[in-house]
């Protein structure tokens, strides 16, 4: 008989912290689960922590070679069985009752496509962190949102559902698909997208998961330079998704922006879609922007001046950055080579021409010898040589 849910965890070098998750699932009250585990060629000792627990509901396969996050994901999703699924970062841990109070919620809402709770943020050591729930805050506290409100938010202002957290029914998988293996960061923000697009979801006000901060910036999400010129393109994929709405439910999903922005849906589709991305002046949806216009002028060809002005406007590379330390380069090698001149053309006078040494050549004339030192008024020593003293 196939178990309620199943819990899938693609692990990778997390040795010491991975026994930590799987006891946390054991240990929870709510026991109708299996443990699916694909171990992403870790190099630690990771696939022998797991090995360890001889609970029969445990699930390993071990890739040969490394294959990615989502990969692990999806090939612990193919052997799943449950009707609900919930995923589990190889570093983090369930709280006491999480599952129960998911499953709950479901039950209940059997329009709720999947459920979502809060992070409680942990150290490396399991030591609760203040700061609150950072990324993660609710960006509704004082109302329930729609799946509307949920697609625009992510499309302006990016994720704040914590992946750990996630309860989805298995049919949701079946039809909206799996996670892209293209994406690494922002591969759950994808899966999210897709599905608002045909289904409520529902965030819990309750902690249900432990998230670590381990120390040097080594998780996944790290505000790495790399990690974040990845997410930047990753978010510029996913908005691709909402070239896909029906225009009349893109009208829905942006009825307060445009009329805010005075915007004419008249224009296409597309058109209209690229100037909502533009009105934010973040770099990934202008890039959208762009694209999406550009693929619109195929059938619209009276957008393409519109497209053209805008391609020469939107500063996609940082040119405008780049012209501006250019110029500031030049200026410093003018004021560089003006000050260089002016010291070429001035006379030369040596140094045995200033009057503190030549007093000192007077003094001290009849009693130093050559090659022998003297000194100036300063305190300085010079080298009488040949008559003359030098530095």
């Amino acid at each position: 008989m196939s178990p309620t849910l199943s819990v899938i965890i693609p692990s990778y070098n997390h040795a010491a912290f991975i026994g930590d998750g799987i006891r946390s699932i054991l240990e929870q009250s709510f026991q109708d689960f299996e443990i699916l585990i694909t171990d992403d060629a870790s190099q630690d000792n990771s696939v022998a922590v797991i090995r360890q627990f001889s609970d029969p509901r445990i699930f390993l396969e071990v890739f040969p070679r490394n294959r990615g996050f989502s990969s692990a994901l999806n090939a612990a999703i193919k052997r799943s069985c449950g009707e609900l699924i919930s995923v589990l970062g190889s570093d983090d841990y369930f709280l006491p009752g999480a599952f129960t109070k998911q499953i709950e919620v479901l039950i209940s809402r059997p329009d709720i496509a999947a459920v979502f709770g809060m992070p409680k943020m942990v150290d490396q050591r399991g030591v609760p962190l203040g700061g609150g729930y950072r990324e993660f805050t609710n960006p509704f506290p004082d109302r329930t949102p729609s799946r509307k409100d949920w697609l625009r938010h992510l499309f302006f202002k990016g994720n704040c559902l914590c992946h750990p957290t996630v309860m989805i029914r298995r049919a949701v998988h079946d039809e909206v698909g799996l996670y892209d293996p293209r994406l690494l960061g922002l591969a759950d923000m994808d899966m999210w997208v897709r599905v608002c697009m045909w289904h409520e979801i529902h965030l819990m006000p309750d902690e249900l998961v432990a998230r670590r901060i381990l120390d040097g910036g080594r998780n996944l999400s790290a505000a790495r330079p790399e990690t974040i010129q990845r997410n930047l393109f990753e978010q510029t994929r996913i908005a691709g998704h909402y070239r896909a709405m029906q225009p009349e439910f893109a009208r829905e999903v942006f009825a307060d922006d445009l009329r805010s922005l005075e915007l004419d849906t008249n224009r296409p589709f597309g058109a209209w879609l690229a100037e909502l991305a533009l009105s934010q002046g973040s770099s990934h949806l202008n890039l959208f922007a762009l694209e999406t216009l550009f693929e619109t002028c195929r059938t619209a060809e009276d957008e393409c001046k519109r497209l053209i002005e805008l391609t020469g406007k939107v500063d996609l590379f940082n040119v405008g950055q780049l012209v501006n330390m250019r110029n500031a380069l030049a200026e410093a090698r003018a004021v560089h080579d003006h000050f260089l001149a002016q010291s070429q053309s001035r006379p030369r006078t040596s140094i045995a021409d200033k009057p503190t040494v030549q007093r000192n050549i007077a003094m001290h004339q009849p009693k130093i010898g050559r090659n022998e030192l003297c000194y100036c008024g300063s305190g300085r020593k010079y080298k009488y040589c040949h008559g003359r003293p030098s530095a």
